[in-house]
């Protein structure tokens, strides 16, 4: 049941005095004032699994709950019950006020606006596997102030998590390295990063989806104001963009704004969705000038893990930045069980020295996880971010072989099939008393390894002495499994795209859909590709998906081509191919075609986001090829009949395509354009243009990266055709 607080009109104000902002006055209820929340959970043992609901409150509102009442329910076993958690962290005022404005603070009585956390955890035992549990908890009420949901001060907060530990043994949630950014500067373009991690190394794909109620038996989705919706949340001058793979949220507002917004991210492993936490929050959109700081990935790569062997030491630097030049960062490491440090040069924009010895007692199939933090001397409100780290503690013996695992790298996936494409037909030592058990199994070392250093045996996945099609068997037959053993990458031959492009801009329910996958770049030698994509099901039929390869760049399947594509049922779709003739291909051109039939159930206009992630390309000495994703937008519209062209759309093109700077419409026929609009995904008009030449040159510099409609009109009809900004 929802859980109700006394409500009490009251107003505050949200102010950042020291930088002679505009003060942004918000009444808002003083009930419990939920700023925002998630469920995660870890795995002990069997079925048993801690929870945790981390609640975020407002610091102006009541006292924040003692304990916290958990929902615990699966439908397929027949299973509901609750569970109270107790307080074991908190509250602590995380809001980002310097120590001069502290006593200020709201939490302690004060004026400037504050967010506390509290988190409470306990522990659930299930009564056996399933594969929908659902572990949530409901309040109300949510700010008054809120303006992005209609009635917001009416409506409650409803945090869930999902677990499946029916298809796996066991499963620990995603997790959030730090504490969210809940202030974002207006009228600047900023890009917000959840920095999460997943111990079990699962596949991560976020979501924006629709904050939730809780109204009878069952979650709601909340209404959005005009104009905005739960992927476009923010009043904002250019659509709201999600990096899918990463989770890097880009946000343009353009006007003082109080904001809830949800992120769902799933996890995947072998393919099969086996959990999902929703971070419900609330951000404020402020009028200042300061620029959040940032760090570096690995030795100021933008990369956030690495591994290492037990007596070595591991070293690495990160670089601190900060757009505000007289700003002074601090960077700092969070609390760890390791012998692990981090030492901080005396300057501006200090650099920190990684350290770690880790020994035999280490070694781990899980990562170990470091947060480090930045932060600047900004005042009332300093700007922070928190960045996960994450680090391998490998065995470092590879005699074992493990059946499928064909790189050596601890798990068995698709890259897998790279290896065997680039080892193919050659021969070695037969593994005595081989089998596709996943289990470690002693081999002879051949006389080829792999530029990474791993011996050719591996990619011999079932121990017969020679590398041929029936390897592929083992992969299949232990996909998403891992082990204790991971190696470091290998060298990076080169940059490339690879696109995928919709047969349609916009298409109806139970209509077919082909997505094209390209190379389409210049590509100066490659030999194997792997690469990942997510299909919503709730748009798509999954059980209609099917691949083709016919015409493929690489070659032909079955004759100088192996291939792996593994269909989840889930909508995440894993591709592999490889050629096995040991001869690098240069150029671009079509990798393949998946087709797919949305569902007939489709309420409204959708739009289905595909594009490839996770990508690995790989040359036939094994150098890595790194690859740009780009992903096309389909409008799924259950009205959608077609589009009266009155033979308007072969007079009517549009160049180049993809574009960052100028674009052309040009039109040939009799009939004179009276208007050409841009449009958002989401059907706003961000830019028109009456009365166009027939060469109409428009600049594109403006708009965010992204998918949008061009519509040109004249007097008989409207037609349209699809633009992407890079």
């Amino acid at each position: 049941m929802k859980k109700f607080a006394h409500i009490l009109t009251t107003c505050i104000q949200l102010s950042i005095a020291t930088l002679a902002i505009i003060a942004a006055s918000f009444c808002t209820s003083s009930g419990s004032h939920i700023v925002g929340g998630e469920i995660t959970y870890q795995w002990i043992s069997g079925n048993d699994y801690k929870l945790r609901l981390t609640y975020y409150s407002d610091c102006s509102g009541i006292p924040n709950p003692t304990s916290a009442l958990i929902e615990v329910n699966s439908q397929s076993c027949a299973q509901s019950f609750s569970i109270s958690i107790p307080i074991v962290s908190g509250p602590t005022d995380i809001s980002p006020i310097c120590a001069a404005s502290l006593p200020n603070a709201a939490c302690n009585g004060g004026t400037l606006y504050a967010v506390r956390r509290i988190v409470y955890e306990g522990v659930v035992s299930l009564s056996g596997p399933c594969n929908d549990w659902v572990f949530s908890y409901n309040e109300c009420c949510r700010n008054a102030a809120i303006t992005n949901i209609t009635s917001a001060g009416g409506l409650g907060s409803y945090f869930e998590a999902t677990l499946n530990n029916l298809d796996v043994p066991f499963n620990n949630s995603v997790e959030f390295a730090g504490i969210p950014v809940h202030m974002i500067q207006n009228n600047t373009t900023s890009s917000l990063s959840w920095n999460t991690f997943d111990v079990d190394g699962d596949s991560i794909h976020y979501e924006m989806v629709a904050p939730r109620d809780y109204v009878g038996l069952n979650p709601i989705n909340l209404a959005f104001n005009a104009g905005l919706s739960a992927t476009q949340p923010f009043i904002a001058s250019s659509p709201t963009l999600l990096n899918s793979q990463t989770g890097l949220l880009t946000i343009s507002p353009n006007a003082l704004q109080i904001t809830v917004m949800s992120m769902k991210i799933s996890e995947f492993r072998n393919g099969i969705n086996v959990g999902n936490i929703y971070r419900d929050y609330q951000f404020a959109v402020i009028n200042t000038t300061n620029a959040l700081p940032k760090l570096s990935g690995i030795n100021g790569n933008n990369i956030y893990t690495t591994n290492t062997c037990p007596g070595d030491t591991l070293q690495f630097d990160v670089f601190s930045t900060d757009a505000d030049q007289f700003q002074i960062l601090e960077v700092s490491m969070g609390n760890n069980s390791t012998s692990a440090s981090l030492t901080t040069t005396p300057a501006q924009f200090p650099v920190g020295t990684f350290t770690w010895v880790p020994s035999t007692a280490d070694i781990s199939s899980q990562p170990y996880i470091f947060t480090l933090n930045v932060r600047d001397d900004n005042c009332d409100y300093f700007g922070t971010q928190t960045y996960a780290y994450q680090i391998y503690v490998n065995g470092c013996n590879t005699n074992d072989v493990w059946p499928g695992d064909a790189n050596s790298d601890g798990v068995a996936n698709l890259y897998d099939l790279l290896s065997v494409g680039i080892g193919f037909n050659t021969s070695g030592t037969p593994r005595v008393g081989a089998s596709t058990n996943w289990i470690a199994q002693p081999s002879v070392n051949w006389p080829n390894s792999f530029l990474s250093g791993i011996n050719y045996k591996h990619a011999d996945t079932d121990g017969n002495g020679i590398i041929e099609w029936s390897d592929t068997t083992a992969i299949f037959q232990n996909y998403g499994l891992n082990h204790p053993l991971r190696t470091a990458p290998p060298a990076v031959a080169g940059l490339a795209d690879l696109t995928i492009t919709a047969s349609a801009d916009t298409i109806g329910t139970s209509m077919l859909l082909d997505f094209n996958i390209e190379i389409t770049s210049f590509v100066d030698s490659i030999y194997g590709l792997a690469f990942r994509m997510y299909l919503d099901p709730s748009l798509v039929d999954i059980s209609t998906l099917q691949t083709n390869y016919t015409g493929s760049f690489f070659g032909t399947s079955g004759t100088d081509m192996v291939k792996l594509d593994y269909n989840t049922g889930n909508g995440l779709l894993d591709v592999a191919i490889s050629r096995i003739d040991h001869i690098n291909i240069s150029g671009g051109g079509p990798v393949g075609k998946v087709t797919i039939v949305t569902t007939d159930n489709v309420s409204g206009k959708m739009m289905l986001n595909v594009a490839p992630f996770d990508i690995v390309g790989v040359t036939a000495t094994g150098d890595e090829i790194n690859f740009n994703s780009f992903g096309d937008a389909v409008v799924i519209d259950q009205n959608f009949t077609g589009i009266n062209e009155h033979n308007l759309s072969p007079e009517f093109s549009v160049y180049p395509i993809p574009s960052s700077d100028v674009i052309f419409v040009e039109h040939y026929g009799q009939n004179k354009l009276l208007t050409v609009e841009i449009e958002d995904v989401n059907g706003r008009d961000v830019m028109t243009i009456n009365n166009p030449v027939n060469k109409q040159q428009i600049s594109v510099q403006s708009l965010n990266k992204g998918v949008y409609f061009i519509k040109a009109t004249n007097a008989f009809g409207t037609s349209i055709k699809k633009l992407m900004i890079f």
